[in-house]
């Protein structure tokens, strides 16, 4: 760290060179300036004197030391002030102290005393520079969490970098109510109470963690991403406060999705994927409609479908959804008959979403909605949730089948195949049909690494062969085997190997 910039302004020529010679002294001061009157200082300073800390008297010619303060601030100075006074001059010390000066010493000066206010002063710059670059550090960090892409490379894995190591947790809030809202409110108290949100989310999040600890990012109009880093176990509890404190001080109606926990970082943008989705499936199954239409022979056919797809068991299936056609053909209305079957329909989907490749869970539930549509008949409507069942039962039944050893050896397969290329996790986990997070804690359960891990190690081991067995530039290799950073390539190497690859080849030739 720098030392503390500062300069000396005193009249007296021999006290002036005691402070120059004393100060130059402490390890953490450097004297960038001396001078004899507060215009010579003043002067020094519009020309370029960048102190940090001006050591002033008080009574000085042409210009003393409260007249130096004022100009200086008036002109833009942010630094400390440590004034010098006569044991007479306490009147020009109380100003000097409403001017917010940082301290005063009175003459003669104790040393001692001296050397503790600057290191004093030498540690506020410290807690200040450290506090400016956790600052800048998290506005990189928001700044990336609102251009993450939905898929991430396994090559591409730098911005984890910039986030400690351990466990996160994440997960969405949104405001339901936010469009009609908007329309119903005066524009200025619309974005009065929009404001107010941002100051309770921000309050709440800071009694729990620290600044440094967890992120908040608005992703859309209405709903906006948060991260945590932590390993505490009661987090959804504190969400469920926050969403319930964010509901009753704003005229916002605010859900969450469940939340995940995250071992790997470079698994979030999987996980925000799949939070955009918990928060699509959430306000249906939130509330079921026309519950008065619903006898306890349909209520028992539903939990025998809903069990189906918790369990992934589906002996029953014919069974039932013949019995709710009959059940619902005799429903008083259309509307309540869809209400129902868009109900369970969400609800199965969201037992199974987990585990379903989240563009496939999507595409579902785009398709309940058009088999379920109030321009249908009756009987159209039946069949199509009918169908639609079949369909989600049939991916259960592909993903249940993939969903054993023989689902590693595939994506290690797959993995070898593609190593070369920037594949992402959601591609390897398409290829054995699951759910990215679902098939990453799959994947590590099985093999005791992370995906990532075992990608970055059959790169390197492919980047090694290459050093030793061409003459090929580094950055070619580096290029060959998906990475096309090359900096961060040699970085990683050495990391893995303990040598540049430059060095590695050196000494394996």
């Amino acid at each position: 760290m720098q030392n503390l910039q500062i300069m000396i302004v005193e009249d007296e020529y021999r006290i002036r060179v005691g402070l120059e010679r004393f100060i130059n002294d402490q390890p953490q001061c450097t004297i960038i300036g001396t001078y004899a009157n507060g215009q010579e200082a003043l002067d020094g300073w519009k020309h370029g004197k960048a102190a940090e800390v001006i050591l002033t008297d008080i009574k000085m010619p042409i210009m003393d030391g409260l007249t130096l303060i004022t100009e200086l601030k008036e002109a833009g100075y942010t630094g400390e002030f440590l004034v010098l006074s006569g044991f007479d001059d306490f009147q020009y010390v109380q100003q000097a102290l409403r001017n917010q000066v940082a301290d005063y010493l009175l003459k003669p000066i104790d040393r001692k005393q001296l050397q503790d206010r600057l290191q004093l002063l030498y540690v506020k710059k410290q807690e200040m520079e450290q506090e400016l670059e956790r600052e800048s550090q998290k506005q990189e960090q928001l700044q990336l969490l609102r251009a993450l892409s939905d898929e991430s490379s396994l090559a591409d894995t730098q911005w984890t970098e910039i986030f400690p190591s351990g466990t996160y947790y994440t997960c969405r809030l949104q405001l339901q109510n936010f469009h009609q809202q908007k329309v119903k409110r005066d524009p200025v108290r619309f974005h009065q109470e929009l404001s107010a949100v941002v100051r309770i989310l921000n309050a709440e999040l800071s009694k729990q963690w620290s600044a440094s600890s967890f992120w908040w990012w608005w992703d859309q109009e209405q709903s906006f991403g948060l991260l945590v880093h932590t390993a505490e176990g009661n987090t959804s509890k504190i969400i469920d406060h926050l969403v319930r404190t964010l509901s009753h001080r704003s005229f916002f109606n605010v859900t969450a999705s469940p939340g995940q926990i995250l071992h790997e970082l470079e698994l979030l943008p999987a996980a925000m994927e799949a939070e955009q989705m918990e928060i699509k499936l959430q306000p249906v199954s939130a509330e079921v409609p026309y519950t008065e239409t619903i006898n306890v022979n349909i209520q028992n056919i539903l939990h025998t479908l809903r069990f189906a797809f918790k369990q992934f068991v589906f002996d029953d299936l014919d069974t039932a959804l013949k019995q709710l056609k009959e059940g619902l053909s005799a429903a008083e209305s259309l509307e309540s008959a869809i209400a129902i079957l868009q109900s369970a329909g969400i609800e199965m989907l969201h037992d199974v979403s987990k585990r379903l490749p989240v563009n496939d869970v999507n595409r579902m539930l785009q398709k309940l909605g058009r088999n379920t549509n109030q321009a249908l008949s009756a009987p159209e409507v039946l069949q199509g949730f009918e169908n639609w069942t079949r369909d989600l039962a049939g991916m259960c039944t592909k993903l249940d089948k993939h969903s054993d050893l023989a689902a590693v050896e595939q994506a290690k397969a797959f993995i070898h195949h593609h190593v070369q290329e920037a594949i992402t996790i959601e591609q390897v986990a398409a290829h054995v049909y699951m759910n990215p997070t679902y098939f990453c804690a799959y994947f590590k359960k099985h093999t005791k690494e992370t995906v990532l891990q075992y990608v970055t190690k059959q790169r390197l081991e492919l980047a090694k062969r290459r050093l030793e067995d061409t003459d090929d530039k580094v950055t070619k290799i580096a290029d060959s085997v998906g990475y096309h950073d090359h900096k961060y390539f040699s970085k990683l190497f050495k990391k893995h190997t303990g040598f540049a690859p430059s060095e590695y080849r050196r000494l394996r030739r």
